[in-house]
């Protein structure tokens, strides 16, 4: 992530802060059956989505739009954003009906790549930036934006968050937030436990083993749906390799294959055989670990921003229970307290073969400019549009701290599935899971790793 977007954010989420504060289900639905009605605001998106549905001469157009938000009543911000996008479009695009598809995260994938085979891929749909975007670009499969951005909408957009949606100088996808993983913790466990919230990786291990003592989980890891190891191996691979390193192996110019790497690798060997994870992390999905770490049956939890809905959802166990912290450093790693794992990299994407591109890039970008600032409100993540925030008193608080957290970041790794996409992301989300099942050496797995490279 560029300092421009560093410096642009820590900027924007101070000043909101100072002003107001003192990542499945099932089956989804059409836009006129789900989300949250919400007053219209008067706004340049939608004054912009008014003017493209104008566009259709009265004749209502019908946009196909699929996504991975398959539950319209999941308190995850990010679904919550969605919905109530998928909500207002209805009053600020009167011309366009849109027509929205959800599916469950990992089937969605799936779903994809089908629909991209048969080049059968609906008007707009949801996908990640980078390694995960560019087969579609390489095969013609999804329309450039740039024709459709005006130079007003382009000054909404905070500098650095589009670089995961460029390719060979097109804009292909528009961001809507920024989302970071942090260390969450249960701090009424750590209390009854007598256990210290973990300042160093020593203390961090010794949590593990005094809650493994007391019969409760450390850190919930959710492993059978594999792309949780992705996060928990990045974030010890950013510690011992540095954000610059990881990132240059991640994409080819760097390398795995190093003293760093091996020992990243081993460290999260060591965590799970520790019973870092409990003792069923590879049979756990990722909606049963967000359970129990909402129930209170697990200390901690690594992962992205868009937990913070569930931690102060009010069924959740744990409301305001839960701290957020940066995850400690690494003796002898090149990594600091202030380089972290996320950025922006989720999108709208549109099909190149839409009938109606004007108003499906129009589609797109109301979606992704208004979730911006809802999924913040909503407590997932910092937006990626500038946007009058309006009463944030109520934010969610793990946001705030998230923000507190991040205001001196020095680097970041974003998702590693996103960055390097297809199979090389496959190889690395089974490798990764080759490590924490035992099966596999940490040298082998780096070895492994830089064959992607070569």
């Amino acid at each position: 992530m560029k300092k421009r977007l560093l410096k642009m954010i820590s900027l924007m989420m101070a000043s909101v802060l100072v002003l107001g504060c003192t990542a499945c289900g099932n089956s989804g639905g059409d836009a006129a059956e789900t989300g949250t009605n919400e007053t219209a605001e008067a706004d340049g998106a939608e004054a912009e989505a008014s003017d493209a549905g104008a566009e259709a001469d009265g004749e209502k157009v019908t946009i196909t739009l699929w996504s991975q938000f398959s539950d319209p009543n999941s308190t995850d911000g990010n679904y919550v954003a969605f919905y109530n996008a998928l909500e207002s479009i209805k009053t600020d695009m009167p011309n366009v009906e849109v027509v929205h598809e959800g599916t469950e995260s990992e089937s969605y994938k799936v779903k994809l790549k089908t629909a991209m085979a048969g080049n059968e891929l609906p008007d707009v749909f949801f996908n990640w930036g980078a390694g995960t975007m560019k087969p579609y670009v390489d095969a013609g499969l999804v329309l450039p934006l740039d024709e459709y951005m005006t130079d007003d909408v382009k000054g909404r957009i905070l500098g650095g968050t589009l670089d995961n949606f460029v390719f060979d100088g097109k804009t292909y996808g528009y961001p809507y937030s920024v989302a970071v993983a942090s260390l969450y913790v249960n701090t009424e466990l750590f209390e009854q436990n007598n256990v210290k919230i973990p300042e160093t990786y020593d203390e961090l291990l010794e949590a593990v083993d005094a809650f493994n003592a007391a019969g409760i989980t450390p850190i919930s890891l959710g492993e059978k749906d594999l792309w949780p190891g992705l996060m928990i191996f990045g974030i010890h691979a950013i510690r011992m390799a540095g954000a610059e390193d990881f990132n240059a192996a991640l994409n080819g110019t760097g390398s795995f294959d190093t003293p760093e790497m091996a020992e990243a690798a081993k460290r999260v060997q060591e965590l799970a055989a520790r019973g870092g994870f409990g003792s069923s992390a590879m049979g756990t999905s990722e909606d049963d670990a967000v359970a129990a770490f909402k129930q209170g049956r697990a200390a901690m939890m690594f992962m992205g921003s868009w937990l913070n809905g569930d931690c102060e959802a009010d069924d959740a166990a744990v409301k305001g229970k839960i701290s957020v912290i940066k995850f400690p450093v690494i003796e002898g790693g090149k990594g600091t307290i202030d380089e972290f794992h996320g950025g922006s990299g989720e999108t709208f994407l549109v099909s190149s073969s839409t009938e109606h591109p004007v108003e499906a890039a129009a589609v797109a970008q109301y979606i992704c400019e208004k979730m911006s600032k809802d999924q913040y409100l909503a407590g997932s993540g910092m937006p990626a549009w500038e946007a009058e925030m309006g009463d944030t008193s109520e934010l969610n608080r793990l946001s705030q701290e998230i923000a507190t957290l991040t205001a001196d970041a020095t680097g970041y790794v974003y998702w590693l599935d996103s960055l390097t996409g297809g199979s090389k992301a496959d190889t690395l989300m089974n490798e990764i899971a080759k490590l924490i099942d035992g099966s596999e050496t940490p040298e082998d797995f780096c070895k492994n790793l830089q064959a992607l490279n070569e």
